[in-house]
């Protein structure tokens, strides 16, 4: 019976590497207008300054405000050599919305690398946390602000990359389900909800209405979704 569990944690531990390399690379390919791009490093860095301007301008001035000009100066390029990377702020903005998806899934797939289905589920939960605390300008770009929305609603490429994260959510409840460490449930909307109660705490953080400090966050948070839980796990 142990060599038999043995087996299937090689199994699932091998299975999760193949997801998260897939998943990486996913995620790096549709990160470049046209597919997979020389990585040499002055262009890649340069191109991450250009996505952090544009996502923080966009962020305090709004889409409207958005210029390619301004961007630029703030990433301490010429004028003309952003479109080397964009074409214009409408392709711009696309790809600060996929940097910011593809972020936050590169921070939760290497959850999946855990022994069991509970601590599967619980390390997600941790590292959606610390997206938040590392990245909170991502976290209000893709899960707040209405423009993402619409971009959404535009592209199928978004929307398949917003999916990512939320199956992978699901993937762990469903196999806690199967373990027996949650109740029977529909795993689809039990990820809705976490996700639901997910992104209002910590657009009520991102606001300043809860604590600062990372630890007093964290504290809060685990309180938060251990209340949730109760109502959940067997």
């Amino acid at each position: 019976m142990a060599s038999q569990q043995t087996v299937l944690l090689h199994k699932h531990n091998y299975q999760s590497f193949i997801f998260i390399v897939v998943t990486g690379l996913i995620v790096k390919y549709n990160s470049y207008p046209s597919g997979l791009e020389l990585n040499v490093r002055n262009m890649t860095s340069t191109k991450d300054i250009i996505l952090e301007c544009a996502r923080d301008q966009y962020l305090s001035e709004g889409y409207k405000g958005l210029s390619m000009r301004k961007i630029a100066q703030k990433a301490d390029i010429s004028a003309t050599a952003i479109y080397r990377h964009f074409s214009n702020k409408e392709e711009l903005f696309h790809h600060v919305v996929k940097k910011g998806f593809g972020t936050y899934t590169q921070y939760l797939t290497p959850a999946a690398l855990e022994a069991t289905a509970e601590l599967r589920f619980k390390k997600t939960l941790d590292n959606a946390l610390h997206f938040v605390l590392d990245h909170p300008r991502y976290f209000e770009l893709i899960f707040i602000k209405s423009e993402t929305k619409d971009e959404l609603a535009r592209y199928d490429d978004l929307r398949a990359d917003s999916k990512i994260s939320f199956n992978f959510y699901t993937a762990r409840i469903q196999e806690c389900i199967d373990e027996g460490f949650l109740k029977k449930d529909n795993p689809g909307e039990v990820s809705a909800l976490l996700l639901a109660a997910y992104i209002g705490f910590f657009s009520l953080y991102t606001s300043g209405l809860l604590p600062r400090t990372p630890a007093e966050i964290t504290k809060l948070y685990w309180r938060s979704i251990n209340r949730i839980l109760n109502g959940l796990v067997v």
